[in-house]
């Protein structure tokens, strides 16, 4: 199918207001309308628009058909991109009182896989970040060998050395989560006090027992790194070196996109970048993508958010 795209838009901050008004407006269904004091105003179509006073329930409710596609069989691939501080984050991880698509995915498994007694499902979870253009396993007990990511013979890619934990339970999932969280790389940066300076990726690895058959499937959550210019953040040495591998890999990630919609006969998935390699599975034949774009309403990130959008459109527009 397509890659179903949805845009959300956070709301303007507290400290933001002071009798501004936000550049992005969200009236029209299934439409985002950018306009800034004097500029020509530009409208975007996504699958879905999520305003700023959407709630975490309203994201999810959205998703989960999604996540039943990856409970019957298709390879299914979230994922949250945007410039540093529109919420994606907030979105995948959420917090204690307003959790986001991870920990609600990892307890709607559970809930699905309860209803049909006919069928046995399994659970295992892994969780990596691509740190720089490294490989980091987040829920390694100590930092362990070289992950290395091979191509099966059937195609699909393999993470080599990945920790993988069954899972018998929604609980025990989450607090799997919490902990591969805890190691995953932040720091601030002027456009966030708690930056997340790599992507993360949680994947689930789904088997489905029915009779004599089974089929086995893979399901990514990624909260993507910032997807900002450098000129934005003010970032130096280490920072500025954490930005250039993040946009490196985003770069990736478009050319891949842009090959895909032009049905071009080669894809780059293994060009440089970690990134698109371990998405392969997902972004080809026969997987669904569910790609949720971030903006910000400030009209001081008018670039940003044109950059994001028009990334977003760009997606929409493919068939897998």
């Amino acid at each position: 199918g397509n890659i179903r795209v949805f845009c959300r838009v956070r709301p303007l901050l507290s400290s933001e207001q002071q009798g501004r008004v936000g550049i992005v407006a969200t009236d029209v269904p299934n439409q985002v309308q950018v306009s800034s004091s004097g500029g020509k105003a530009r409208n975007y179509l996504f699958d879905k628009v999520f305003h700023a006073a959407s709630l975490q329930d309203d994201v999810f409710s959205e998703v989960e058909p999604i996540i039943r596609s990856a409970m019957d069989g298709s390879n299914v691939c979230i994922f949250a991109y945007g410039q540093t501080g529109t919420g994606k984050t907030f979105t995948m991880e959420g917090s204690q009182d307003c959790p986001g698509i991870v920990p609600r995915t990892l307890q709607q498994l559970f809930f699905d896989a309860s209803l049909d007694t006919t069928v046995e499902y399994s659970f295992k979870l892994s969780m990596l970040e691509v740190y720089r253009g490294c490989l980091r396993d987040l829920l390694a007990p100590r930092q362990k060998q070289h992950l290395c990511i091979q191509m099966a013979g059937s195609g699909s890619t393999e993470i080599e050395n990945l920790t993988e934990i069954p899972i018998k339970s929604a609980s025990q999932a989450r607090y799997l989560y919490r902990k591969g969280v805890r190691s995953r790389s932040t720091c601030w940066t002027t456009a966030n006090e708690t930056s997340s300076r790599s992507h993360c990726l949680v994947r689930i690895n789904i088997t489905c027992n029915y009779g004599k058959q089974s089929h086995a499937s893979k399901l990514w959550l990624v909260d993507l790194g910032g997807s900002e210019r450098f000129f934005k953040t003010q970032a130096q040495g280490q920072t500025l070196e954490e930005g250039k591998a993040i946009n490196a890999s985003l770069s990736a990630l478009g050319d891949v996109i842009s090959a895909l919609q032009r049905k071009q006969p080669h894809i780059p998935y293994s060009r440089n970048s970690k990134l698109t390699q371990i998405l392969r599975d997902c972004l080809g034949k026969d997987s669904k993508a569910l790609m949720l774009v971030h903006v910000s309403p400030k009209e001081e990130d008018l670039g940003e958010t044109t950059c994001s959008l028009g990334f977003a459109s760009r997606a929409r527009a493919i068939h897998l």
